[in-house]
């Protein structure tokens, strides 16, 4: 039983689902709780699948990365690992569409987004990057962008967060894809480190990451975040940002501490968001 907790990363999953209590937590217009409770479940049972579904075809690269891995290492069959993801995509549907019909739509084209990455844009230079940046920024917005239909008037509240999420995140998945250029090549995948270079991928993830750094104070200067989200990232984003920059401004990079120090910075940027929205008029 212990082996489906790496296959599914509940921690991904529930980082997803957060990314909708936050997006909720900053609208100023704010609807229900229940849709946000419905929109986190759905995210992390979405999360949850695309894992296991990545794993199923990500098999011969995870023998020469991570042979550990439950589908690697023989613990959990195949089949059974598809049945699992088919079962759990079905039930984030569902659980989007209790919310509400718009919010079931865009579980549904979001599912078939993760589906194709997993399929298709995983090995294509960038495409894939995109898709995952774009999945992560929508679990932000995800609350928000449906309610836009009946309600125009919205001030596009969660997008800066969207946003956020949306770079910190295209900066690791292309990090990522350098560390494991190695299996990714193994296995025909065309990745970004792989088409380019190792080196390539470093310099697009530091460009990314100056990007980021110009684009912290817009919530604060054009979205009417408050003083908190200026705090909030200077005591809990600048012990990340520092090392991270340095690490990437050098030849080669640490890219697994890249990984960890985005993730880090990820979590700092929500913490931020959150301080920065609640409460604001």
């Amino acid at each position: 039983m212990t082996a489906w907790i790496p296959l599914l990363r509940p921690g991904n999953a529930v980082i997803a689902a957060a990314a909708v209590w936050l997006g909720w937590a900053g609208l100023r217009l704010r609807p229900e709780w229940q849709l946000a409770f419905w929109g986190s479940l759905s995210m992390l049972l979405m999360v949850a699948a695309g894992n296991a579904h990545n794993d199923t075809l990500d098999l011969e690269t995870d023998r020469v990365n991570r042979p550990s891995r439950p589908l690697a290492a023989g613990l959990i069959r195949v089949g059974t690992a598809r049945a699992a993801a088919a079962l759990l995509l079905l039930l984030a549907v569902a659980a989007a569409w209790i919310g509400s019909p718009l919010h079931g739509v865009l579980a549904l084209a979001m599912a078939i987004l993760l589906w194709s990455y997993n399929r298709f844009l995983k090995g294509t230079p960038l495409a894939g990057n995109v898709a995952v940046a774009l999945l992560c920024g929508l679990a932000v917005y995800f609350v928000e962008l449906p309610l836009l239909v009946d309600f125009p008037e919205l001030a596009y509240d969660s997008l800066p967060a969207a946003l956020f999420a949306f770079l910190a995140t295209f900066a690791r998945e292309v990090a990522k894809d350098a560390e494991d250029v190695a299996g990714d090549r193994a296995a025909g995948l065309r990745t970004f480190a792989v088409a380019a270079g190792v080196d390539a991928a470093r310099r697009l993830t530091l460009a990314v990451v100056v990007l980021l750094l110009f684009f912290l104070p817009v919530p604060l200067l054009y979205f009417g975040y408050n003083a908190r989200y200026a705090l909030v990232l200077l005591v809990a984003a600048t012990p990340v940002l520092v090392p991270l920059l340095r690490s990437l401004s050098r030849d080669g990079g640490d890219f697994a501490r890249a990984q960890k120090l985005l993730k880090l910075l990820m979590l700092a940027g929500m913490a931020a968001i959150l301080a920065g929205t609640v409460g604001r008029g």
